[in-house]
């Protein structure tokens, strides 16, 4: 029986993360390892809204059985000044579907799990720089998708 109330969630933007081609460097020490650079994209929503600069990457490591575990840096203009965004999660599913996603096909998102946790600091609220925030997100050929919420 839990201790506590369930937490809530507050909806506070909706992402698109344009990405580019994905660089391969192959085996290393920690695992298969690729850096996907992020190329532009937006958030809209009530708590955070601007365009992604052209700036950052997601930096991922792939498990033997296909699963990646993400960790992505970028920024946002809000037009009150940057936002800098850390996302890490992981994306997992079968196997044949995440050697599709790995291929760059599009797949439908509810056949893998991809959840994130994200960190957000600058020129943003205390109320969300302060915060746990969570989102659902989906994979697609160039753009990472998600919505982002604040557990309350």
């Amino acid at each position: 029986m839990p201790l506590f109330e369930l937490p809530a969630l507050e909806y506070v933007s909706s992402a698109v993360v344009e990405l580019g081609d994905p660089l391969d460097l192959g085996e290393t020490l920690e695992g298969h390892r690729r850096v996907v650079p992020v190329t532009g994209g937006r958030f809209d929503g009530p708590g955070l809204a601007g365009p992604i600069r052209p700036v950052g990457a997601d930096w991922q490591r792939i498990l033997p059985d296909g699963t990646t575990l993400v960790e992505a840096r970028y920024l946002v203009d809000t037009g009150e000044g940057l936002v800098s965004i850390t996302s890490t999660g992981v994306r997992t599913g079968p196997p044949e579907v995440l050697a599709a996603l790995a291929r760059g096909e599009h797949v439908d998102r509810t056949r893998y799990e991809f959840r994130l946790t994200v960190t957000v600091s600058g020129a943003v609220e205390r109320r969300l720089s302060a915060a746990v925030l969570v989102a659902s997100a989906e994979r697609t050929p160039d753009t990472v998708r998600y919505d982002l919420y604040r557990l309350t």
